[in-house]
C-alpha cells in the first residue's frame, strides 16, 4: 500500500472511529448498497425477470433486512463483533444473487469484496477472518465450480476460480494494513497520555513557578536577544508601570523612555547602556546599583543579570529594591563627609602655624623634633580625612584622558623612595615603555600611592618592592609585588572592602584604616579595570592593576 493509500485510509479509519456506532455501520455498508444500485441501472435486464426468480428475491430481501438493521439495531449496547452479522448477511445476499437462474447476475459475486474487507479490518481473530474471507466466497461460486467442473472446466471460466483465492489476498492484505495501523494507533495513544501528562505537569510546574515569582520582593524579568522583556512578575511590573512603560513594548516606547540614572542619582544612563540591553547582548551584572525615577518617587535597583545559554539568546534581570539602603549610605557617607570636612579644617590651620613655627631658627632642637612628630602626625590625620571623604563618595570625578603610564609610574615611585628608604625597603621600577592608557592620571596616581604605601609598610627592615608595568593581551597590568607578611586565603576576598585589615596587620601594630585598597579597586573600576590580590602568608603579595590598553598615543 503505498503512503498516500495508506493516508487516505487512515483518515477513513480515524473518521468512523469517530462516528457513532450505527452511523459507522451503516458507513461500512454504504459502499455495497451503492454497488449493488449501480449495477442495476447498469444492467437492468438482469433484474427485470426478478419476480420470477425467487433468489434474486431472496438476495434483495436479505440486503433489506442488512440495511434496516443497520439503522435500527441497538449496536451500541452489543459489542462490535456483532456488528459482523451484516458482512455475514452481505455475502448471504450476493451469493443468492449470482446464483440465480439464468446467470444474468454472476458478475455480482466480485461484490464479496466489500464484506470481505469489512470482515478483515474489523475481525479480532486473524484466523477466522481469513477462513470467513476464504470459505463464504468459496462457497458463493461453489455452485459455478460444481457445474464448471462437471463440464471438464471450460475456457475462460478462471474467474471463479481465481474469486476465493483473490478475495482471501485482499483479505490478508486489509489485515496487514489493519495490523499496522492498530499499533500505530496503540503508539498514538500512548504519545497522549504521555502528552498530557507532560502537559499536566508542565501546567503545574507554570502556576508553582508564576506563584513562586510573584512572591518574591524582587523584580524578575525574562529578556529576548533584541531587549525586550518576554515574561516578568508582578513585582518587576510594579516597578516600572507606574512610570509609564506599558508591557510589553518595542522600540523607542517603553523602557528607552524610562528615567534612568547611575548611582549618583544624577547622571543619565543612556538605552544602549541600560542593564536589560546589557544583559541581552550576553553580559553579567552582578549587584550594580541604578536609580529609577525621579525626585523623591524615584528608588534605587541592585542589579544581577545572567544570560541564558541556547541558541535563542536572551538573559534574566533580577531587580532589588535598595533604596532604604542606598539612603541609609548616603546618610552615613554624608555624616562622614562632614566629619572628615570640620577635621580638615582645624588640621589645616595646625599645619600652617607648624610650618610657620619650623621656621624660625631660635627654636630648640628637642623642641623642633618634636613640633616636626605633632607635623607628621597632622599631615596623617589630614590624609586619613582625604581617605574618609574618597571612600564615602562615588561621585569622585574620574576624568579621562589618553596619557603615557610610565611617566607617572615613575612619578609615583620616586615620590615613595624616601619612604622606602626609611623602612629599610629596596625600591625597584620596571615598566616596558611606552604604555598608552585612557586614564585619569591623577586618579591613577593615588591608586599606585596607596599600592605603593602598602607594600612598604608591610615589608619587614631590608625586604623588597617591585613596581612593573606591562602590556597583555588588550591589558595593562600594573603590578606591585612586596616580600611581606603576606595574607591568608580567607582574607583575601575581604581586603578590597572599606576599614578592613588583616589579623596580621592588626597583631602587628601596623598603622592604617583599611582604606586605600578599597579606594584603589573603586578607581580601577571606575576605569573599565579591575584590581585582583595573589599572596601567601609568608611569602609576599602581589597586587595587580589592570586597566584596558589605548592604541592610540597623545598627539
Amino acid at each position: 500500500m503505498s503512503s498516500q493509500e495508506q493516508a487516505v485510509f487512515d483518515r477513513a479509519h480515524r473518521y468512523l472511529n469517530r462516528a457513532g456506532p450505527r452511523a459507522r455501520i451503516a458507513l461500512w455498508q454504504l459502499p455495497l448498497v451503492l454497488a449493488i444500485v449501480l449495477a442495476a441501472l447498469a444492467s437492468p435486464a438482469g433484474w427485470e425477470a426478478a419476480p420470477d426468480r425467487p433468489l434474486v428475491l431472496a438476495g434483495l430481501a436479505v440486503q433489506c433486512v442488512a440495511c434496516v438493521a443497520c439503522l435500527a439495531f441497538p449496536w451500541e449496547k452489543y459489542s462490535d463483533q456483532v456488528a459482523l452479522a451484516i458482512p455475514l448477511l452481505d455475502l448471504v445476499s450476493i451469493g443468492l444473487f449470482r446464483n440465480a437462474p439464468g446467470g444474468l447476475l454472476q458478475g455480482l459475486g466480485t461484490l464479496s469484496v466489500f464484506p470481505v474487507i469489512w470482515i478483515a479490518a474489523s475481525m479480532r481473530s486473524g484466523a477466522w477472518a481469513l477462513a470467513v474471507c476464504f470459505v463464504a466466497p468459496m462457497i458463493i461460486a461453489s455452485p459455478t465450480l460444481v457445474d464448471l467442473f462437471a463440464r471438464g472446466v471450460p475456457a475462460g471460466s478462471s474467474g471463479s476460480l481465481l474469486l476465493p483465492i483473490l478475495l482471501l489476498i485482499v483479505a490478508v492484505a486489509i489485515r496487514a494494513a489493519t495490523a499496522g495501523l492498530r499499533l500505530q494507533e496503540r503508539l498514538l495513544r500512548s504519545q497522549q497520555a504521555a502528552l498530557r501528562d507532560l502537559l499536566v505537569e508542565s501546567l503545574s510546574t507554570e502556576r508553582l513557578l508564576t506563584t513562586t515569582l510573584d512572591a518574591v520582593h524582587v523584580g524578575i524579568v525574562a529578556v529576548g536577544p533584541d531587549a525586550t522583556p518576554s515574561r516578568w512578575n508582578r513585582r518587576f511590573g510594579e516597578l516600572v508601570e507606574p512610570l509609564g512603560w506599558k508591557l510589553p513594548s518595542r522600540g523607542d516606547v517603553g523602557e528607552a523612555a524610562l528615567p534612568v540614572f547611575a548611582e549618583d542619582r544624577r547622571t543619565p544612563i543612556p538605552p544602549e547602556q541600560r542593564p536589560l540591553r546589557r544583559a541581552a547582548a550576553g553580559e553579567r551584572i552582578d549587584g550594580e546599583v541604578v536609580w529609577l525615577g525621579r525626585g523623591k518617587d524615584a528608588v534605587a535597583l541592585s542589579v544581577v543579570a545572567r544570560p541564558l545559554a541556547g541558541p535563542e539568546g536572551g538573559a534574566v534581570v533580577a531587580f532589588g529594591d535598595v533604596t532604604a539602603l542606598a539612603g541609609a549610605v548616603e546618610d552615613k557617607a554624608e555624616l562622614v563627609r562632614t566629619v572628615a570636612h570640620e577635621f580638615r579644617s582645624p588640621l589645616t590651620a595646625v599645619l600652617g602655624n607648624l610650618d610657620l613655627v619650623l621656621e624660625s631658627e631660635a627654636i630648640p632642637q628637642g623642641d623642633r623634633l618634636r613640633l616636626e612628630v605633632a607635623q607628621r602626625s597632622a599631615e596623617r590625620l589630614l590624609d586619613l580625612a582625604s581617605d574618609l571623604v574618597a571612600s564615602s563618595s562615588n561621585a569622585i570625578p574620574v576624568r579621562l584622558e589618553t596619557a603615557e603610564l610610565g611617566t607617572i609610574l615613575s612619578t609615583r615611585a620616586d615620590a615613595a623612595r624616601l619612604a622606602a628608604v626609611a623602612a629599610g625597603v629596596r625600591l625597584s621600577l620596571d615598566v616596558d615603555s611606552p604604555l598608552w592608557v585612557r586614564v585619569d592620571p591623577l586618579r591613577i596616581g593615588q591608586a599606585v600611592d596607596n599600592l605603593l604605601s602598602n607594600a612598604i609598610k608591610y615589608s619587614p627592615d631590608g625586604g623588597t618592592v617591585a613596581l612593573r608595568a606591562c602590556r597583555d593581551d588588550g591589558w595593562v597590568r600594573v603590578e606591585v609585588r612586596d616580600s611581606g607578611m603576606g595574607i591568608p586565603p580567607h582574607e583575601r576576598e575581604l581586603v578590597f572592602e572599606r576599614f578592613f585589615r588583616t589579623s596580621q596587620a592588626r597583631r602587628s601594630d601596623i598603622p592604617g584604616v583599611g582604606l586605600g585598597l578599597a579606594i584603589s579597586s573603586w578607581i580601577a573600576e571606575r576605569h573599565g579595570g579591575r584590581l585582583e590580590c595573589d599572596s601567601e602568608p609568608g611569602e609576599g603579595s602581589v597586587f595587580t592593576l589592570l586597566l584596558p590598553a589605548s592604541e592610540v598615543a597623545a598627539v
